[in-house]
């Protein structure tokens, strides 16, 4: 039943038209039978032929303007179906037409064919023919039964009955009978035993009998078929007596006679009527032939429209489905209609949209485990201590971290999609930072030794090289080691690369205060045991010869012995400091408010009599460290000396010492004064151990506030110019109770 409905549905207007035009042949076909119906039935025809027109011409221009809007809207499809279309009509318009051009012809030379004047001369002659056949068989039964009537007419007034018989016999007539002229009947006598009365004439013959007129004539059965014919003979009789009577003789037509005589008749009136219809025919078969031809190539093509779009519907409802996977919408499936190829294909779309929905899925999953796992790498880089920078093939930095930016000292968007070789030359540089001279040509060095690298390894690009590189930051020196390495792909070719840096320089240090330690710590040992026996001999030379010499000998010795005592005192002070710095006592941190110890501190060191000036700036909210309260001021004490010391020879000598917190958890300390500062060269090592400038000094004083500030997890650095002196910067960290 679906399928019956979808078929109505489609193709019932066509075939709607198609039994409108099988009616219209029956009524031609009766039409042709009987041309008496023409004129009867032509206006009906007519209309009903325009009004087919009509239907047949608003269903073809509505389907053309669909096709047009569709082609406009560029519904999938259209083209393809306009395309076919045209091809059909094509291929069955010229043998229409063709078949229309002879048929045409046909038709008019078959109607002309039809009133040729022979054909109308052959049907007079025929008629004529069958009339005189007729009127002969008539004349010669009227003769026949008036000569066997004179020979019995003795017989007929004797014996009537009998005669009459007789007389059927001898004319071979179907029945005889014998009437009075008063209608009454006298004998009868009928080949028909069954038959009981004849066959009764009409007042008319009797009237003409009175007239002494006999009646001949061809006359039908009442109530019989057209080919039951028979020839009447009516004559009068008059006997002796001169009285009149009337006989009757009915005979037969043979069949074959009758037929022919009718079929002649009849072929006759219907070319007289044909005649006069010949040019409306002509007419009406020329506009039924038009409308057939027409009729058959309107609905061939809306046929073929509506084949080609059912044939284009998968077109249709795969490019739908293609527009909404487009839009990213894996969840259309398409509807099967067709159990044919068709079917297997949109079948095998859903399949596919159905893979590609999974495969999808996966590759989103497979995404976002991806996201994942690089939020977590990169996570992990920017919280490393080290360094991390990758490069493409090309050289170009792709990433940097935060601990690479720390130690090197400049942002990431400076250095990011540069090359290497191009960051290596020196005036590509000055474009990054302009706060120092010597950082930048550091950075400019530290890159041209990559390069380098690269370019000694690019025969051996999978082979990984470290390299060890003394820094010159904005914070001061520092030893970076670095590792290179490729990174792979999934071809197993080199991707990248990446440059990991390690700030090593603490624990390059903490290497050298430990050898440091261990030597301070056996220099210590060994001459500290020989110093006590010279200051005691000297003492006990100076006492024990100083009583036997007089004069210049007894002052030269004094002053030799006193020589000697200063210098073992000053090796004495020496040895405490390498006592000191190798033996430093375990920190003790405790909450400490630093403020208020670098406010006592210097307050120490105000005196109104000194040409030298030490004062402090302190916020009032300085917040709490975990501090040693000795070992700080062991640190400001050996600061400040050192700074006096170097201000010594200036007119008004100031040390100034102030504290602030610069972040949540740092509190940074300057100590600074107003000296001639340190030379840039000086200040990598100046707080290395032993590293001095002074003739009285240990070069322990910086080492050791360098090894305190270590001891309390905080940092130092130097800043030094001739016109501003030089600044200690310490940051220490702050109680985490006590950040903001």
């Amino acid at each position: 039943m679906g399928s019956l409905g979808r078929f109505i549905k489609q193709f019932g207007w066509v075939s709607l038209l198609f039994s409108v035009l099988m009616v219209m042949l029956a009524v031609m076909s009766q039409i042709l039978q009987n041309a008496s119906q023409f004129a009867e039935v032509y206006s009906v025809l007519l209309f009903i032929t325009w009004l087919g027109v009509g239907v047949l011409l608003v269903l073809f221009f509505r389907t053309l303007w669909k096709l047009y809007r569709q082609l406009k809207q560029k519904i999938p499809g259209i083209k393809v179906t306009i395309r076919l279309t045209l091809l059909a009509t094509l291929l069955m318009g010229i043998p229409a037409i063709t078949i229309f051009a002879f048929s045409l012809n046909f038709i008019q030379q078959g109607i002309s064919q039809w009133f040729d004047v022979t054909t109308e001369d052959a049907l007079e002659k025929a008629s004529s023919l069958a009339s005189i056949t007729l009127d002969n068989k008539t004349r010669d039964s009227l003769k026949l039964t008036q000569s066997v009537v004179s020979q019995q007419q003795i017989a007929l007034e004797f014996n009537p009955i009998a005669a009459v018989d007789s007389i059927r016999n001898l004319i071979n007539a179907q029945e005889v009978a014998l009437y009075q002229t008063n209608q009454q009947l006298i004998a009868f006598s009928s080949q028909d035993n069954t038959q009981i009365l004849p066959n009764t004439p009409g007042d008319n013959l009797f009237q003409q009998v009175r007239k002494e007129t006999p009646y001949a004539a061809i006359e039908s059965q009442p109530g019989a078929t057209q080919k039951e014919q028979f020839v009447r003979v009516f004559i009068p009789i008059t006997n002796s007596l001169n009285a009149q009577y009337a006989l009757q003789a009915i005979f037969p037509l043979p069949t074959n006679i009758t037929e022919l005589s009718d079929s002649v008749a009849l072929a006759t009136e219907q070319y007289r009527e044909l005649s006069y219809l010949k040019g409306p025919l002509t007419f009406s078969f020329t506009l039924i032939l038009s409308m057939v031809v027409l009729l058959t190539l309107v609905t061939a093509v809306l046929f073929t429209i509506r084949a080609v779009q059912n044939f284009t519907s998968p077109i249709r409802v795969l490019a739908r489905g293609t527009k909404a996977v487009s839009r990213g919408d894996y969840t259309i499936r398409m509807p099967v209609k067709q159990q044919d190829e068709f079917g297997d294909l949109i079948n095998s779309f859903n399949d596919m949209i159905a893979r590609i929905a999974q495969a999808r899925n996966d590759i989103k999953l497979s995404h976002q485990q991806a996201e994942v796992q690089k939020l977590y790498l990169q996570a992990i880089i920017q919280n490393l201590s080290s360094g991390v920078i990758t490069l493409d093939t090309q050289k170009q930095i792709r990433t940097l971290n935060s601990a690479a930016e720390r130690i090197l000292g400049i942002k990431s968007e400076h250095l990011l999609e540069q090359s290497l070789p191009f960051l290596a030359k020196a005036k590509n540089l000055e474009t990054l930072q302009d706060d120092e001279a010597m950082h930048q040509q550091s950075l400019q060095l530290l890159f041209d030794k990559i390069v380098q690298h690269f370019d000694d390894h690019q025969n051996q690009p999978n082979l990984t090289w470290a390299l060890q590189f003394e820094f010159q930051s904005s914070e001061g020196q520092k030893i970076l080691m670095l590792h290179g390495s490729p990174l792979p792909s999934l071809e197993k070719q080199v991707a990248g690369y990446i440059i990991v840096i390690d700030d090593i320089t603490d624990l390059v240090q903490a290497q050298l205060h430990a050898a440091w330690s261990d030597v301070a710590r056996r220099l210590a040992h060994e001459i500290k045991n020989p110093l006590t026996p010279i200051q005691l001999s000297a003492e006990r030379l100076n006492f024990k010869l100083g009583r036997r010499l007089q004069g210049e000998d007894r002052e030269l010795l004094e002053r030799l012995t006193q020589t000697i005592i200063e210098q073992v005192s000053t090796m004495q002070t020496l040895v405490q400091a390498f006592s000191d710095y190798a033996n430093t006592p375990e920190v003790e941190l405790q909450k400490t408010e630093l403020c208020s110890l670098i406010q006592g501190i210097t307050e120490m060191y105000q005196n109104p009599n000194a040409k030298w000036q030490v004062t402090s700036h302190l916020n009032n909210n300085c917040p709490l460290v975990m501090a040693d309260k000795a070992r700080l001021r062991q640190l400001f004490h050996n600061l400040i000396k050192n700074a006096l010391e170097a201000t010594e020879d200036l007119p008004q000598p100031s040390v100034e010492i102030s504290a602030e917190q610069i972040d949540e958890d740092v509190l940074q300390i300057m100590v600074c004064d107003n000296g001639p500062g340190i030379p840039k060269e000086a200040q990598n090592w100046i707080f290395e151990p032993y590293a001095t400038d002074k003739p009285k000094g240990t070069g322990l004083g910086l080492a050791i506030v360098r090894k305190i500030v270590d001891e309390h997890h905080g940092q130092i650095r130097v800043k030094a110019s001739p016109a501003e002196g030089t600044c200690f910067i310490i940051t220490l960290p702050v109680l985490a109770s006590e950040r903001t």
